[in-house]
């Protein structure tokens, strides 16, 4: 069976309360009833006389027979502070500790001295990438004090503490068609509208003006004969007082010729009236035109379809003809409560069924302000619940790894001596591998003496070879000198050509020479006969040496005895 609560919403005016399930989609509720709020006893939602109003709140729980404990508040002040983000996805109970650390980014008030809160609307996926779309709320720490020190009073625990237009959103978003509309929920002290698409919220704004502003201008026209707040609202929902238009001029009627004088003032002192009437309707209506062209400029592809007017202004005669006119859109009223079950035994008119907007929404899925000082309690008991869970757990692993370590033990002394026994078997191993590490040693230092005496001049007897096979006959070498990176010749012939032939020649045949070059070329004449001079200097072809290609055969059969 879900759990029920008392849901309230203490008005300026009026207190509401219900009888409500908690945390259901939708609700059932058991009991409803309203009353009168003690007067001056709220001031924009901070309550100013707790005890009246306590007094007052037992006296109708005794009389509606509410056995309920546990309360939600709904909350409706100018005070709490709302703002629409996205932040990055992550899980729902890391969504606190983010918007604690960025709390200062979005409200630019001393964070000690506001309560958070926040709803998620919305989870956006744009590629890959997915993220919150958060309704982030701050209320005053004395604002929510002041609600826990009423439950003190009344001796009832509070579950939790919701804002107004977040409960009024829980149950509109149930009632409005397909596409993007505006909801425009008039109350007594503001307005809320909210743009919702099917059951997401868009966007919401708070307009510091209600239906008080209107009884108040139609209490300060003499020409309408009320008297009090009751019996202008009882005018505003049984004649009609607004225009249909905020331009009158076109609206009015001719006045009839056979009017009297007295007949013709008295008619143009009542449209004073109405026009004052209507002038203070306009000044809502106005401040939703401007929330819509705002809407539409930031969200230039989104349409809106219709317009949903809730709240105690729905009950104003007239106002669905004057909305729908300026803002060019249908206006529907809010008439029934869908997802939504009322008990036979306190069921009510449809109206008064529309009023309890907020108190239910409340139950539904409250944002959930707290006291700082609960939410502290609240994080060290779950913080030792986790030490004594800690706690348990490690005690428990401690035996178990007694237990296994008592296992090993007894498994590691066993293959102990296992080992040393094995140990003994093997120790001739020992000498073997020093005799393979000294022959090892003496063959690094007969290598390193090799290498030291190793010279490029070494390849010049199979140079002197290659010459002799390659070099053309009519040349003669005059001169050779031979050194550790090269050779140098001075080499004479008949012919000039015989030159080029020669070192052509030479680059293909001489295996042992690289880097050919011939300075210059001195042409002789010795009695008449003519032979050119040339010096030749080449470097020596390095070359990896049989020595060097089998020291890696030479060590690996010593790596073998040694294994």
């Amino acid at each position: 069976m879900a759990k029920k609560v008392l849901s309230i919403e203490i008005g300026q005016q009026v207190t509401k309360a219900v009888v409500v399930d908690y945390l259901r989609k939708n609700p059932h509720v058991y009991n409803a009833f309203s009353f009168d709020t003690p007067p001056d006893a709220m001031e924009d939602g901070y309550i100013k006389n707790k005890d009246a109003i306590a007094q007052l709140i037992k006296a109708q729980i005794r009389e509606n027979g509410v056995k309920e404990k546990d309360v939600v508040f709904s909350i409706a002040s100018s005070k709490i502070a709302s703002r629409e983000t996205v932040v990055p996805y992550v899980p729902e109970n890391k969504i606190g500790d983010l918007i604690n650390a960025t709390a200062q980014d979005y409200f630019p008030v001393n964070m000690e001295e506001y309560t958070l809160a926040y709803n998620v609307l919305d989870i956006v996926k744009e590629a890959d990438k997915k993220s919150l779309k958060l309704l982030l709320l701050a209320a005053p720490d004395t604002l929510i004090q002041n609600y826990y020190s009423l439950a003190d009073t009344l001796g009832v625990h509070v579950e939790s503490i919701d804002y107004y237009g977040n409960g009024s959103m829980q149950v509109l978003q149930k009632h409005i068609g397909s596409g993007y509309c505006v909801s425009v929920q008039i109350g007594s002290l503001n307005t809320m509208v909210s743009v919702l698409r099917e059951s997401q919220q868009i966007m919401q704004r708070t307009i510091p003006y209600g239906v008080n502003t209107i009884l108040d201008t139609m209490i300060e026209q003499t020409a309408l004969g009320v008297h009090d707040q009751t019996e202008a609202m009882e005018m505003l929902c049984r004649e009609n007082i607004i225009f249909t238009t905020l331009d009158y001029d076109d609206i009015e009627a001719v006045r009839s010729t056979r009017m009297t004088e007295d007949q013709i003032s008295r008619s143009n002192y009542n449209r004073d009236a109405r026009k004052a009437v209507t002038d203070a309707v306009g000044g809502i209506l106005l401040s939703v035109i401007r929330v819509v062209d705002y809407f539409n400029s930031r969200y230039p592809d989104c349409s809106l379809s219709h317009t949903y007017i809730t709240g105690m202004g729905v009950k104003i005669r007239g106002i669905d003809i004057l909305f729908e006119k300026e803002m060019d859109l249908p206006v529907r009223r809010l008439e029934k409560l869908s997802n939504i079950t009322f008990s036979r035994g306190f069921a009510r008119s449809l109206q008064d069924q529309t009023e309890y907007i907020a108190a239910i929404g409340a139950a539904i899925e409250p944002v959930g302000f707290r006291l700082k000082s609960m939410t502290a309690k609240q994080s060290q008991a779950e913080s030792m619940k986790i030490v004594h869970l800690i706690f348990g757990v490690m005690v428990a692993a401690a035996v178990v790894l007694v237990g296994v370590a008592w296992i090993q033990l007894s498994r590691a002394q066993k293959d102990n001596a296992k080992f040393k026994e094995q140990k003994g078997q093997l120790a001739y191993i020992n000498e073997v591998y020093q005799e393979n590490a000294a022959a090892k040693k003496a063959f690094e230092e007969v290598k390193t003496l090799n290498d030291g005496t190793k010279n490029q001049n070494e390849q010049l007897s199979k140079l002197l070879e290659q010459l002799e096979n390659n070099l053309p006959r009519q040349m003669m070498v005059t001169n050779f000198n031979s050194s550790s990176e090269g050779v140098s010749m001075t080499i004479s012939t008949k012919t000039k050509i015989s030159v080029a032939q020669m070192l052509i020649t030479l680059e293909k045949k001489l295996t042992t020479l690289t880097n050919f070059v011939i300075p210059t070329v001195t042409m002789n004449d010795h009695d008449n006969e003519i032979t050119y001079d040339f010096t030749v200097t080449a470097q020596y072809v390095i070359a990896e040496t049989e020595e060097e290609g089998q020291t890696g055969d030479a060590v690996q059969p010593d790596s073998q005895t040694a294994q």
